[in-house]
């Protein structure tokens, strides 16, 4: 593959990284119900990911580790793309 290509690929895994970051931090201060739509879109992006993960690894003692996990997988793949 082009170089570009890698570097834009990784460049969209940063930003879907910090989405991630984003969605994980405004679940913390915002209940579900009163998402404004802005929000609401971020929660159709990262959700079906985040999903997938947590039925490989369930949220322990109420603690979902799902953002960690794709954070660490979205890392692995940018690390493999640009080296």
């Amino acid at each position: 593959m082009s170089g570009t290509l890698l570097q834009v690929l990784a460049a969209m895994l940063r930003l879907y990284s910090l989405m991630l970051v984003l969605y994980a931090l405004l679940s913390w201060v915002m209940h579900e119900e009163h998402y404004p739509p802005a929000v609401r879109w971020l929660q159709s992006m990262v959700e079906p990911v985040l999903t997938k993960i947590r039925r490989v690894i369930p949220p322990i003692a109420g603690i979902d580790l799902s953002v960690i996990a794709a954070l660490l997988i979205i890392e692995m793949i940018r690390s493999l793309l640009l080296y």
